[in-house]
């Protein structure tokens, strides 16, 4: 291999395309480098964006988007937090209109750190190889593979902080590669083995990610009952429907599991979609808007990225159609039987673990911090269910986790959302935002963001603790409880005491004269934010979490 240096992969001549490249104060890299990982061989694709000056100095994230088969290109360049986006909007907009015209981002994640994003797993994008990758090892080995040789070009940038940030389906990467970046990391020290970089990990951060099916799914459907997507009959037989076909998927067998993707888990039961069409189908990312045009968006993405002289300038392969998500991504379509192999093949579908949950377990209990942040409107990764997946982790700080107060987030003095911290792990629930972040709330993912990077804390005002009294079980016979879920409804309980988490040992309830006190907006914000919290945290028999086994990663 010829060895290249960071000038073979200068940018050039983006300004003549889209003028706002113009007003980038700093340099641009983009190209391929190779991911050679054992009998594997590929190419993976990134642009990097290194600020002449950054608020976090000696800092750089990684930032990966989800499908698996969608392009960090697209949502994470184009729509996101790369110095040149298309509009932002706001959640709820509607209507989106495909705009040629590219403009300058004033909440760039730039300004606070280098950004380098990459199109991956191969096959993704610009990146290819072969074979492609079935698991998340393999996708694992082919990103740190990548790494080295990133490294082995931009020697200035090892001294950086190196975070792993991911969105969606790279709530399943981000843990994953997180885990397997630290152990070969170990392991070079161990053996003394200085032929590998040392790749100086400092954090993980996961936006609306898909982490845990199990829990996920179902929690979709409780989900969609507090927002009023759907009644209660429909959420009680949702439930029973999730339940039988998870049985008969074979779910609870613990020792082979199902030969499916967990992303496509709740698509194969036939929850979300179904949900939509009942509710009038909203935006399953942003369940406040109908906006037809949603994915229209993506044209301009391919009309930019498809261009011969933006090929030219960002050094990507000339024999490629550029794609903002493959076809199949998500593994959400049903294919034939000639297509199945390379349906499989290309987006991971030999992949086993149908949670990730025990590796942001393993990362925490090594010290690496890890942030969890979800738009309160998104649907499909909801709030709901990735805190249930949280009280439910097994770690070393469990126990205060379920305990830790609640506090509010604020950006300019003003609410951004809510969060709770404990020992490096902190989970944030983004205020008026949808799937993604960034796009729906620019200033406050920026407050996000570098306060990460800089080890602060978002706990700006703590939240009272509403008083809670455990009744009897005589007493609570006799009482209704206004706030029903589905781990206190004993027609529902099974689907996850026996999937995820064991049944409720007590039932603790408000005082009548409490609720008194209370009001409804309060109430309000308790089914939505704090509910899961009360019951499945409060010594409420979660201190046991169960989940599929994830095999070992080959390290």
């Amino acid at each position: 291999m010829v060895l290249k240096t960071p000038q073979d992969f200068e940018v050039h001549g983006l300004e003549d395309i889209q003028p706002a490249y113009a007003d980038f104060p700093g340099k641009m890299y983009a190209g391929t480098l190779p991911t050679n990982n054992g009998s594997r061989r590929g190419e993976m694709m990134f642009w990097m964006f290194e600020p002449d000056t950054q608020l976090v100095p000696e800092s750089m994230v990684i930032w990966l988007n989800g499908g698996p088969g969608c392009s960090s290109f697209n949502c994470g360049i184009m729509m996101e937090h790369s110095p040149v986006t298309q509009p932002l909007h706001a959640a709820g907009y509607c209507c989106l209109k495909p705009t040629p015209d590219l403009s300058i981002n004033e909440h760039t994640w730039t300004k606070a750190t280098t950004m380098l994003y990459v199109e991956q797993p191969i096959g993704t994008g610009f990146s290819y190889g072969d074979p492609l990758p079935e698991t998340e090892r393999d996708a694992a080995g082919d990103i740190d593979a990548f790494l080295q040789n990133f490294y082995g070009v931009f020697e200035h940038l090892k001294p950086y902080d190196f975070f792993i940030f991911g969105e969606s389906y790279a709530g399943m990467f981000v843990p994953s590669f997180t885990r397997f970046i630290h152990l070969r990391n170990q392991k070079a020290i161990e053996d003394r083995d200085e032929s590998r970089f040392l790749v100086p990990l400092k954090g993980a951060a996961l936006g609306n990610g898909w982490v845990d099916g199990k829990i996920q799914g179902p929690a979709t459907i409780d989900y969609s009952w507090w927002h009023g997507l759907i009644d209660k009959p429909t959420r009680d037989a949702l439930h029973t429907q999730w339940n039988n076909c998870m049985y008969q998927l074979g779910t609870e067998n613990d020792v082979e599991p199902p030969p499916f993707h967990p992303f496509n888990v709740q698509d194969d039961c036939g929850m979300m979609w179904g949900i939509l069409q009942a509710a009038g189908n909203p935006n399953a990312y942003d369940i406040t808007t109908w906006d037809p045009n949603v994915d229209q968006i993506t044209f301009t993405s391919e009309g930019f990225y498809n261009t011969p002289a933006v090929i030219e300038s960002l050094h990507a392969p000339t024999n490629i159609t550029w794609h903002g998500c493959r076809w199949g991504e998500g593994r959400r379509r049903l294919v034939s039987a000639q297509q199945l192999e390379q349906h499989r093949r290309l987006y991971m579908d030999n992949d086993r673990p149908l949670s990730v949950v025990p590796y942001i377990a393993e990362v925490l209990d090594a010290g690496i911090p890890v942030l969890v942040y979800n738009g309160d409107r998104d649907m499909t990764t909801n709030m709901v269910g990735q805190e249930l997946t949280l009280n439910a982790m097994e770690w070393s700080g469990k126990d205060d986790w379920l305990d830790a107060p609640r506090g509010l987030w604020k950006v300019n003095d003003y609410p951004a959302g809510w969060t709770k911290e404990h020992k490096g792990l902190t989970f944030i629930v983004v205020y008026n935002s949808g799937h993604m972040v960034p796009y729906n709330q620019a200033a406050p993912a920026y407050d996000l963001v570098t306060r990460f990077l800089k080890g602060q804390s978002y706990m700006d005002t703590v939240l009272p603790a509403i008083r809670i009294k455990a009744l009897d079980t005589t007493e609570a016979k006799g009482q209704t409880n206004m706030f029903e879920s589905t781990i206190l409804d004993a027609s529902v309980l099974p689907t996850l005491a026996t999937s995820t988490t064991p049944a409720i040992e007590n039932t603790l309830f408000l005082n009548a004269s409490q609720w008194e006190l209370i009001g409804v907006a309060a109430v309000s914000m308790i089914v939505g934010f704090s509910l899961a919290v009360f019951f499945l945290g409060k010594r409420a028999g979660i201190r046991k979490g169960r989940y599929q086994p994830v095999p070992d990663a080959d390290i």
